[in-house]
């Protein structure tokens, strides 16, 4: 019934399908295909080319599975992988996010790390310096690029 519920929701949004879905919608779509799957399951990282055409979501799971993977695309199909082993590399971020992916890009336009992207993640990563959520842009020539969800701050990661 949900999977139904999520599905006829998508096409809604989408209106016949006129309109794809935006970073933050794909997000909010993969937020629910999780819990679908597993009931309070936490959302780690998603990632992104710069087309955005789709995501690639985490989240932590339960005993049984405790990472899923949540693929969504830009016209709401979602697909969940279960994973038998924990994903250790991010802290839960609290949904919804606080800044778009376009508010971001923004801040990292107007910064003197301006560039072409190739690959972004919002994450939250465990150290060595414990961070809200990051907008990470892979930068060529530049290196990883982060746009701070809370302060709006933009700098490089080492």
């Amino acid at each position: 019934m949900k999977k139904l519920l999520i599905t006829l929701t998508t096409f809604l949004i989408l209106g016949c399908g006129s309109k794809k879905l935006s970073f933050t919608d794909m997000i909010n779509l993969s937020q629910e295909a999780a819990q679908d799957e597993v009931k309070g399951a936490s959302f780690y990282e998603a990632e992104a080319l710069p087309d955005v055409r789709g995501i690639r979501a985490i989240y932590r799971g339960s005993d049984l599975w405790p990472s899923l993977v949540v693929d969504v695309t830009d016209k709401g199909e979602t697909k969940v992988i279960k994973e038998s082993e924990p994903w250790m590399e991010c802290q839960v971020i609290n949904l919804p996010l606080l800044m778009t992916l376009e508010e971001s890009e923004t801040l990292l336009d107007s910064s003197k790390y301006a560039g072409e992207w190739t690959e972004v993640v919002v994450r939250s990563p465990l150290g060595p310096i414990r961070y809200p959520a990051l907008y990470i842009f892979t930068v060529p020539n530049q290196g990883w690029i982060a746009v701070n969800t809370l302060d709006k701050s933009v700098f490089p990661l080492q």
